[in-house]
């Protein structure tokens, strides 16, 4: 028998190097694993790392163009601020409409000037009517142009400017050349073409040559003192300042001061003058004339204090003090004589928006009719004012009468009387300031009986100019030929009678 082969002996060692093998591998394999969350770990910290790199990279990089945007931006803003700040400064030294120096930039430059320096002012005539007449934007299209023709005129001049509305001014830091004001003034006459029209103005100047020690403020102030001078001496003129205006200005502040103590205390009162039909002698109305008695002194005349009240406004509350007055106390001369009473209104009183509930309550406080009321105004309040000649045609529907005063001396146009609110027309004395001029007397006359107007001559003097004026056909007279202006007291016996019209009275 075969003996069974017995099995070959395992080898120890290489059994042995396996086992270690795989113990080896499980050993690192297990500590590779143990290691993988450290090196996650630090991969990740590198990768965070790396990642915080780049978006600062890209941080750093947009915030390097969002300054370049934001530079660019400031730049802009900068330079529109600068150019708002130019807009801005420009406006508050510029006239907007004409593009010349306004007030606050004259009232520096003068300020910086020294003595020898001339200062011309100069005022627009007639400027208002045709602002009024074609619109304001017509009027700026105007003051354009007359800005034009004054820098032609005066280019000579260091500074010109509008101080405000229709003044101009010009400013030569030493003596200004004699003819600059009239060339300015010449500049001004030629007709103006606005709105496919031809319109004309002139201008009145005051000049004045700055002194040693006079501020901005006191230069401006004669300037304007000398303006008012040439305005007041018919307008197209020129005026240069003298001491003398200033003493008249300051004695028109106490006027001033005076009318509005007069006011309060009661220091007017009321005289009056008859107007007298020449047909008969018979006084048919009178003319109530305010008169000024302070206390302890005599009458101021009215053609003294009358220009400070339309200056101040005073013109008004005076005006309607004397209405008020007049109507209570003509009540009784109506009633016992059927004499009218003829009350002057300013220009001033009759623009006020209430003038037609005024007089309607002075008549129904005084007592009397309407009818016994006669409003007198002037022609050219009429001519230019149709508001105003609305409110008179509203009075003279509840009987009042409406008289033009002193005809003849405004607009001088016969024509006017057709459309006017008229009933009674009052001749201006320059008519027969020496002996009437009977070939217009006869056509003034003429018309103003066609149109059936009640016709008055003022400031008759002589019985050869009444018994002229009676031959030519008007109806009534004022003047001292018959009397002049009264108390009430005194008008009483003139009331009851026939006035002699060949002898004047004196009140």
């Amino acid at each position: 028998m075969r003996r069974k082969p017995s099995p070959r002996p395992r080898r120890p060692g290489l059994a042995g190097r396996e086992g270690a093998l795989l113990v080896a591998v499980f050993v690192s394999g297990a500590a590779f694993l143990a290691a993988v969350p450290a090196m996650i770990r630090e991969f990740s910290s590198v990768l965070a790392g790396g990642t915080a790199l780049v978006a600062a990279g890209v941080a750093l990089a947009l915030l390097r163009r969002r300054s370049r945007r934001l530079a660019r931006s400031l730049a802009r803003s900068s330079a529109r601020r600068r150019g708002l700040e130019r807009a801005l400064h420009e406006s508050a030294i510029r006239d907007p409409v004409t593009g010349l120096a306004n007030r606050a930039l004259l009232t520096a430059r003068l300020a910086d000037i020294g003595p020898g320096a001339t200062v011309m002012l100069l005022d627009l005539d007639g400027f208002k009517e045709i602002n009024d007449d074609l619109g304001h934007e017509a009027g700026d299209r105007l003051l354009v142009q007359v800005a034009g023709r004054l820098r032609a005129a005066l280019p000579d001049a260091d500074l010109l400017a509008r101080p405000g509305d229709d003044e101009f001014a010009a400013v030569w830091r030493g003596a200004a050349p004699r003819d600059a004001a009239e060339r300015a003034l010449a500049a001004l006459r030629p007709a103006y073409q606005v709105q496919g029209r031809s319109v004309y103005l002139t201008g009145s100047a005051g000049v004045v040559a700055a002194g040693a020690e006079a501020t901005s403020a006191e230069v401006l102030r004669d300037a304007d003192l000398a303006l008012e001078a040439a305005k007041g001496g018919g307008k197209d003129r020129i005026v240069w300042f003298e001491a003398g205006l200033r003493t008249a200005a300051d004695q028109q502040r106490e006027l001033a001061v005076g009318l509005r103590r007069a006011l309060r205390d009661g220091e007017f009162e009321l005289h009056y003058q008859p107007v007298v039909r020449l047909a008969d002698g018979r006084v048919t109305a009178v003319e109530a004339l305010l008169r000024w008695r302070p206390p302890g002194g005599e009458l101021i005349p009215p053609g003294v204090f009358i220009p400070v009240a339309e200056a101040t406004g005073l013109i008004v509350p005076l005006g309607w003090w004397v209405l008020g007055r007049a109507c209570v106390q003509a009540r009784e001369w109506y009633e016992r004589a059927g004499v009218s009473v003829t009350v002057n209104v300013a220009a001033h009183q009759l623009r006020e928006p209430d003038f037609v509930e005024r007089v309607r309550g002075a008549l129904e406080a005084g007592g009397l009719p309407a009818a016994a009321l006669v409003l007198e105004v002037t022609e050219s309040t009429l001519v230019a004012d149709a508001e105003s000649t609305a409110r008179l045609d509203v009075l003279r529907g509840d009987g009042v009468r409406v008289a033009i005063d002193d005809f003849g001396t405004g607009y001088s146009s016969l024509a006017y009387l057709v459309h006017l609110p008229v009933d009674v027309l009052k001749i201006d004395r320059t008519f027969i300031a020496t002996s009437v001029d009977t070939t217009l007397m006869r056509a003034i006359l003429q018309l103003a009986g066609g149109l059936s107007l009640q016709t008055v001559a003022e400031g008759v003097e002589t019985a050869e100019q009444a018994a002229t004026l009676r031959a030519l056909g008007c109806e009534h007279a004022q003047g001292y030929l018959f009397s002049r202006p009264v108390p009430p007291d005194a008008l009483e016996p003139l009331l009851s009678g026939r006035l002699e019209l060949g002898a004047a009275r004196a009140g």
